[in-house]
């Protein structure tokens, strides 16, 4: 689970739906290692941020700027290689066995040949305590099996970056510690990670740097210590009010 040099650059992110403007101009910087935890209220635009980021969604305005490369329609690929998503609900297939759905990337990206993409899946599977799953359909997987399934599809392309969208909101709390452990020893790694969580007592533990967002915009952003015991907004101090 190696690192590599990584450097993300945004500048004047913009994303509407209609007449709906969700991102408003953000502006941020990711280096190698960062460990960044986006926080706001629902509807703020932190899951469209990430989408973003990896063009699940296309920016209606501003540049995405991966390892001194403007991101473009013509080097989407690359990207989406080198930055790895790990979704609420999982988005595992569900006609295709946790082997299938482990192995159809990297060999359709013609990363590596299928033995080598087993391989590499089965060592994964045995990391989480779910060797004996390979041959099994998601449905027979419980949501805790799911999401760890689903993060260890997302390192079988050795991203530089994981996005992760609330990974933890659909499960039960026994599989939440599960999934929580995962992370941390991605982290504890040297991934660079960006998550969005309500899991506050994770995001202290785990950031080098919160962001709070709200309405669109980056509304303020500090390490942890400076973030939860020192906001500088008047709306961050509300929000830590009812969540922690």
């Amino acid at each position: 689970m190696e690192n590599k040099n990584t450097d993300l650059k945004i500048k004047g992110l913009r994303k509407t739906f209609g007449k709906n403007k969700v991102l408003n101009g953000i502006d941020f910087e990711l280096t190698e290692g960062e460990r960044v935890v986006i926080l706001g209220p629902s509807g703020s635009g932190k899951s469209t941020f990430l989408r973003c980021i990896n063009w699940m969604e296309e920016p209606t305005a501003g540049k995405i700027i991966f390892d001194g490369e403007e991101v473009t329609e013509k080097n989407i690929e690359r990207l989406r290689r080198n930055i790895g998503m790990v979704f609420q609900h999982f988005n595992l297939f569900s006609n295709m066995t946790v082997m299938e759905n482990l192995v159809l990337a990297p060999v359709k990206l013609k990363l590596m040949k299928r033995k080598e993409a087993e391989k590499r899946a089965m060592e994964l599977l045995r990391h989480i305590g779910l060797p004996s799953k390979a041959l099994s359909y998601p449905s027979s997987l419980s949501g805790g099996q799911k999401q760890r399934v689903a993060i260890i599809r997302a390192m079988m392309l050795s991203p530089e970056v994981l996005l992760f969208d609330e990974p933890t909101s659909a499960l039960d709390p026994e599989s939440i510690g599960d999934v929580l452990s995962l992370i941390r020893e991605l982290a504890d790694h040297g991934m660079t990670i960006m998550i969005v969580t309500h899991e506050m007592s994770f995001a202290k533990e785990i950031a080098t740097r919160v962001v709070f967002i709200d309405k669109g915009r980056i509304i303020e952003e500090g390490t942890p210590e400076e973030f939860f015991s020192n906001p500088k907004t008047e709306r961050v101090r509300e929000f830590l009010k009812k969540v922690l």
